[in-house]
């Protein structure tokens, strides 16, 4: 049995490992200067990151187009494959599903298409698929990688600090006149958000500082997982590599870790977070 696996590229898999290993990927589009793009295919990563703070107005995000998806599902079918396992990002910060779970409908007669919710986004979503990738290497057929998932996705953890209060005042996330707002801005703090199953990717709190900011999430982070468990980190940053090592450095010092991925933030959730920000997502170790 022969299967395609396909995720979303917000989920932060880096295009070159997609490509590579031939993971499908429905992109979200990108509104700039009344211009159209891509997510992955058609942004330059760096360039769209540093030009964050002077874009006006601010660019907008919608989901991948119904025809794009066709094409993925599609292209699937003419490569051979005998079915199709899609990884969706959770519902509650985009209806990207339900255009693969259309897509889907159009095609069912010609291919087998698991359409799987992760519940989750960003980091979390690409700890899962890069884990899924693991398991076709290893054989498993969709429902048993499903299955896998079902409990993987109760022990994964995303937790992540932006330092770019634009953004946030940008995005809407913080109001500029309130009294939050005023407080972020003036005391220059690091806001804080992790992902949960039941929220998605939520804000958290704020710290004063980097070294603070680092307690609080590594105290989360020792909350929420196995001292006895061992884990891979899958860290993601918007051009700040250096925090990202110094973040991962400080989560081996409390839980058993095997390998460490450093991968970019997708352009979406950069565009939420800002340049600089940096999220740490750890996940069990599949056994080989």
């Amino acid at each position: 049995m022969k299967i395609k696996l396909v995720t979303d590229a917000s989920s932060l898999v880096p295009l070159e490992f997609l490509q590579k290993e031939k993971i499908g990927f429905l992109e979200s589009v990108l509104l700039i200067d009344e211009k159209e793009y891509r997510e992955l295919t058609e942004l330059d990563f760096e360039k769209f990151v540093k030009s964050l703070h002077d874009l006006d107005p601010y660019p907008t995000t919608s989901q991948v187009k119904p025809e794009d998806a066709v094409n993925v599902f599609k292209q699937a079918i003419d490569d051979g494959y005998d079915e199709i396992l899609y990884l969706g990002l959770t519902p509650k910060v985009s209806s990207q599903m339900n255009v693969a779970r259309l897509a889907a409908k159009t095609l069912k007669k010609k291919i087998n298409i698991h359409i799987y919710p992760t519940e989750v986004t960003c980091g979390s979503q690409g700890a899962m698929t890069y884990i899924a990738w693991k398991l076709l290497k290893q054989g498993k057929t969709s429902e048993e990688i499903m299955a896998y998932l079902d409990d993987l996705k109760q022990k994964i953890y995303t937790i992540g600090v932006t330092v770019d209060i634009e953004t946030l005042f940008k995005t809407g996330k913080v109001k500029r006149g309130s009294a939050k707002g005023i407080l972020v801005s003036l005391l220059k703090m690091k806001p804080i958000a992790h992902i949960t199953l039941e929220d998605g990717f939520i804000g958290y709190g704020a710290s004063l500082s980097y070294k603070s900011a680092l307690k609080t999430m590594i105290a989360e982070i020792e909350k929420r997982t196995d001292p006895d468990q061992e884990y891979d980190l899958y860290m993601a940053d918007a051009l700040n590599k250096e925090f990202a090592e110094v973040y991962a450095d400080e989560i081996k010092k409390v839980r058993k870790i095997k390998d460490v991925h450093y991968w970019s933030m997708s352009p979406v959730m950069a565009l939420s977070a800002g340049q600089d920000a940096v999220t740490a997502t750890i996940a069990p170790v599949v056994k080989e």
